[in-house]
């Protein structure tokens, strides 16, 4: 094998790659920008794309140094006669400067990421009505307990790291798959340390990458296959709580780009006694009553929002009034006056939406339909002239959201953004220390400290554009 030749081919490689992954960022600003309402391009939209090309240049990065290794591990037979010589050290110290600029660039990709998800606009919207006829009576108990399994699920993930790192070392060292990565000829796995007294940095990569994709993947089919479809589906189960709790979930990501999950309660009420919520449970399962979905003899409860300006015009404006209100105050006094005007610009925020949700505000009109495949591929929603009014702006759409696209707000919908960055991670420390145990110990570290920003920044989010205090939310 020639060393330089295949330094050209990782050129080559990165290059294509590189490209592609600005080609990616381009869209995903383009995407970004239609989204957001904006009209020329600022600082904003320029930032963005710089973000972008983070994440898939530092993905395209990872892969072309994890990919070459993996490739040199096929020419491990002839290590005397290809792996020696400065061709090769300095073949190997352009990997390592790869990694090192993957595990930044990625690094930056994903506070990006919970910057993102950090700071999405959220309300629950309450369906539920008063018996006594007096609005001020609804009790906000059902609103906290969405709240709470909200936050919940703000982290969770498919791929559980601890379990990973577990299985990786587990792999590594005791099932001995880190000697194949010895700096000798021939693959031996069982062999005392003594006939291994050095390491192949290449190598290491190489099946450290095949080691933590491999538990990755078998792992989340593990969850997909077997513990979503048996014993919980995080997601699911948080769509039925909403519907038994008659909450509605109301996310703008984006200015005029978000989700809807529709938790309407077909019964009307649902803050009702223990007996009553068998009785509703047993109507539904027998078909004797209404459905679950937003429309008419339909389930389907998820949806895309895409809203025109006049419509985030006059969300703004109420949440303004709304937003206005939330926090602490000084004194009793104060808390006292305010408590009225809060409540007040609440019951209109949700008065509006539940009215737009219900088709009863004629200035905001809203259509419901599937997404079409080129849409799904590309994962965004083309606008069509099927509906303009008169003011020459686009009507409000819904998409059903069969593929759960709203699971992209927490980090169960950016598996795969996530799990590159932890193996860039494990890889760099790794080929800092050629230590693998080292590696697991600081990506665990690393990932649990940045769940806990995540956690952080969302707890505060959600306390602040949904008024639920964060000592409420466990």
């Amino acid at each position: 094998m020639d060393i330089s030749a295949q330094k050209t081919n990782t050129y080559i490689a990165l290059g294509i790659l590189a490209g592609l992954g600005v080609l990616i960022a381009l869209v995903q600003t383009w995407k970004w920008f239609l989204r957001s309402g904006r009209e020329i391009t600022d600082i904003s939209t320029i930032s963005k794309f710089v973000f972008y090309i983070f994440g898939s240049v530092g993905s395209a990065i990872l892969l072309v140094t994890a990919g070459v290794s993996i490739y040199l591990l096929f020419y491990k037979s002839e290590y005397e006669k290809n792996f020696s010589g400065e061709d090769f050290v300095s073949f190997e110290s352009l990997l390592k400067i790869f990694l090192v600029v993957s595990f930044i660039f990625k690094t930056l990709d994903i506070i990006h990421l919970i910057f993102r998800q950090a700071r999405i606009d959220i309300f629950f919207m309450d369906w539920e009505k008063s018996k006594t006829g007096i609005s001020n009576n609804v009790a906000v108990w059902r609103t906290y307990f969405v709240a709470n399994e909200f936050n919940e699920i703000q982290t969770s993930r498919r791929i559980n790291v601890t379990f990973q790192m577990f299985f990786v070392l587990f792999f590594l060292k005791v099932i001995q798959l880190e000697n194949i990565s010895c700096a000798q000829s021939g693959y031996i796995l069982f062999q005392s340390a003594a006939n291994c007294t050095e390491y192949n940095q290449s190598f290491r990569t190489g099946i450290g990458f095949v080691t933590l994709l491999g538990t990755a993947i078998v792992q989340y089919l593990a969850y997909v296959l077997f513990y979503q479809r048996l014993i919980a589906d995080r997601i699911v189960n948080f769509i039925d709580l909403c519907s038994v709790s008659n909450i509605s979930v109301f996310i703008l990501d984006e200015n005029q780009h978000g989700y809807y999950i529709h938790g309407r309660s077909p019964h009307g009420a649902t803050n009702v006694n223990i007996k009553e919520i068998l009785m509703n449970l047993y109507r539904e399962e027998n078909q004797m009553i209404g459905t679950r979905g937003l429309q008419a003899n339909s389930n389907e409860q998820v949806f895309i929002m895409k809203m025109n300006r006049n419509f985030r015009k006059q969300y703004d404006m109420l949440f303004r009034n709304y937003n206005n209100y939330v926090g602490p105050r000084k004194s009793r006094e104060d808390t006292e006056r305010y408590t009225d005007m809060l409540l007040q610009s609440y019951q209109n925020l949700n008065g509006f939406l539940c009215a737009f949700i219900d088709h009863s505000i004629a200035s905001h009109k809203y259509f419901v339909r599937n997404r079409y495949f080129v849409e799904r591929i590309f994962d965004y929603e083309f606008q069509t002239q099927a509906h303009i009014q008169s003011d020459n702006t686009v009507d409000n759409f819904l998409y059903i959201d069969n593929e759960r696209s709203f699971t992209k707000i927490f980090f169960y919908g950016e598996e795969r953004s996530l799990f590159l960055w932890n193996a860039a991670t494990f890889l760099l420390v790794d080929a800092i220390a050629q230590n693998y145990v080292l590696a697991a110990a600081i990506t665990y570290t690393l990932n649990a400290i940045f769940v806990s920003i995540r956690d952080s920044f969302g707890r505060r989010n959600l306390s602040r554009k949904t008024l639920i205090p964060r000592n409420f939310l466990i």
